[in-house]
């Protein structure tokens, strides 16, 4: 048993690199693996989306913008649509270009973390990036596989954490922490201040504040304040402190008043309960194996440095803990807000049971078994992973069906379109068009979306297309007259040419 398990750890050193790189090619896998099948979401990332779409046709890369007019909604500042557009730019149109660049954010968040964390150890370094690839929730909703702002939120988070964690060893990589602060900011706007908490925490708590010189301090507050600066005296230019008011309302007042925003208030340990302490995903192991090695920290101090050292260890706990209960105090809970936060468990989880493998006060037939346990178990987490959220990624059927009937070189490409058929997003019959298949006709053929289903469709007086739902055909007897492009038995691709004078 000792000579397998020493065998084992022992492979595990050798071959580090080629381990390394397979695990990069499992999270890349798992991030680019069918991105474009899954249906487009409303709000987020469809609103990311259209108004990425609009910047590029109107070329004001500046102003997001949502029906040709400035979104005071998605009140978020440039860099998110930005990545979008240039997604846009390298695959085109396509759901795999408005993904792209979340699925690139979160691979480089893995890769980032496990190099880091070679410095616990080699084999704490791949159980942090086995850990990161079975982080289920990410890969479910508003993160790795969809066009939104929250993917290149956490790479940047994550930077800044892993930054500062090396303030110690060279403060010049304070201007590191900064500059992805900035761009934080640039990306998700207040959220960002969880990185100024955690940061100016973590230089208190070490000392470390004290011995800056007023050098360092200078270059840090250019990276962290000055790209904000210029980005705001530029967009000051477009509507006054219209943009700027309504994101203090939206993403500031709005999230921290009483009962949450947009039905989204839960109690304190909400975050608590669906995430840490879940059990039926990897999150509640990695909990109890991050609590059981911070009771070993606390009960045998003296041993501490040997895991790793005491700066370390509060930055890591910091960036853990301070998103975690910041947001819990926060009315407004959405499951992403604390996606940072699984970070620094996978990598405190990993540290923590590379320790407890590698320990010689064990018996080598517990450890094997230990060993051969979170192998099994972390195989299970990624393959459940990927059983849902990747090979169990799917369109519906209207979104199949806009797909398939336009391209954006057609000569239906820019016509007027009506809806009115079932939408399987929401469950129900509707006559406007929901921002996700509003995006959709967008991008597959520049179509003109208008509201008012048959009816406005009957009294519109140019050329112009319908999508029926084929039941729905006999409440409009007057579209018998109308010309069928297409049918697939649930739906159908109605064009009505203006009346001749």
């Amino acid at each position: 048993m000792k000579r397998i398990h020493r065998l084992l750890l022992h492979l595990t050193d050798q071959y580090y690199l080629l381990w390394f790189a397979l695990l990069g090619l499992l999270t890349a896998f798992l991030c680019f693996r069918c991105l474009g099948i899954g249906a487009i979401d409303s709000w987020d990332e469809a609103r990311h989306g259209i108004s990425a779409y609009e910047m590029m046709q109107n070329g004001n890369y500046l102003v997001n913008t949502f029906q040709g007019s400035p979104d005071y909604w998605n009140v978020k500042p440039p860099l998110s649509f930005l990545t979008v557009i240039a997604g846009f730019t390298l695959f085109g149109y396509t759901a795999v270009g408005l993904r792209f660049f979340s699925a690139l954010a979160y691979l480089l968040t893995v890769l980032c973390t496990g190099w880091f964390a070679r410095r616990y150890g080699k084999l704490a370094s791949l159980l942090t990036m086995v850990f990161l690839t079975a982080n289920y929730y990410p890969f479910k909703a508003h993160l790795v596989r969809a066009g939104d702002a929250d993917g290149l939120y956490l790479l940047l988070f994550t930077l800044a954490m892993l930054a500062m964690l090396k303030v110690r060893e060279d403060h010049r990589w304070l201007y590191a922490c900064g500059l992805c602060f900035s761009l934080a900011f640039l990306t998700k706007s207040f959220h960002a201040g969880m990185i100024a908490a955690v940061g100016g925490l973590f230089l208190l708590k070490t000392g470390e504040l004290k011995k800056m010189r007023l050098s360092v301090w200078a270059g840090f507050l250019g990276c962290s304040v000055l790209p904000i600066l210029i980005w705001g005296i530029l967009r000051f230019q477009y509507d006054g402190t219209v943009f700027f008011w309504n994101m203090y309302e939206a993403d500031l007042a709005g999230r921290t008043a009483s009962g949450g925003l947009e039905g989204h208030g839960f109690p304190f340990d909400f975050y608590l309960n669906s995430v840490f302490l879940d059990f039926d995903h990897i999150y509640g192991f990695l909990s109890l194996i991050a609590l059981l090695g911070i009771l070993y920290l606390w009960i045998r101090p003296f041993e501490a440095d040997q895991m790793m050292v005491q700066a370390d260890r509060t930055g890591i706990l910091l960036w853990f803990f301070v998103p975690l209960l910041g947001f819990s105090l926060v009315s407004t809970k959405l499951m992403w807000y604390v996606y940072p936060c699984t970070v620094p468990l996978c990598l405190l989880a990993g540290i923590f049971l590379s320790r407890f493998l590698r320990s010689s006060s064990l018996r080598p037939g517990l450890s094997l078994l230990c060993l051969m346990l979170t192998g099994v178990s972390a195989l299970s987490f990624t393959w459940r992973n990927y059983a849902d959220n990747v090979r169990g990624a799917r369109s519906n059927d209207l979104q199949t069906f806009v797909q398939e009937q336009f391209t954006r070189e057609d000569a239906l490409t820019g016509s007027v379109i009506y809806l009115d058929a079932y939408d399987p997003f929401l469950y129900a019959n509707t006559t406007s068009w929901e921002q996700n298949m509003r995006l959709l006709a967008m991008m597959e053929g520049d179509l003109d979306c208008q509201d008012g289903g048959a009816k406005a469709f009957l009294k519109e007086e140019n050329d112009c297309l319908l999508i029926l739902s084929i039941p729905f055909l006999q409440d409009y007897p007057q579209l018998s007259s109308c010309t069928i492009l297409a049918d697939n038995g649930q739906y159908l691709l109605l064009h009505r040419e203006p009346a001749r004078q």
